[in-house]
């Protein structure tokens, strides 16, 4: 089973101004993405904001009980 898809979405406006989101990639991982951008484009972030993949926690969740018999 693999999780969603790990993409940078760039768009880039007709004035020149570059956007871009990170979709599928949690944590602080996400701004590895933009620092390559960054230097790629040779160019600085003006506004940054997480999307609601940075608060997902990745890997499967374990819920264990424990039965305990009183001695």
């Amino acid at each position: 089973m693999s999780g969603p898809a790990k993409r940078l979405v760039v768009t880039v406006a007709a004035d020149g101004t570059v956007s871009a989101v990170t979709e599928g990639i949690t944590g602080s991982k996400c701004l590895n993405y933009i620092a390559v951008l960054e230097d790629l484009l040779a160019a600085q972030t003006v506004h940054s904001e997480y999307t609601s993949d940075f608060h997902r926690v990745t890997g499967a969740v374990t819920n264990r009980q424990e039965q305990h018999d009183g001695r």
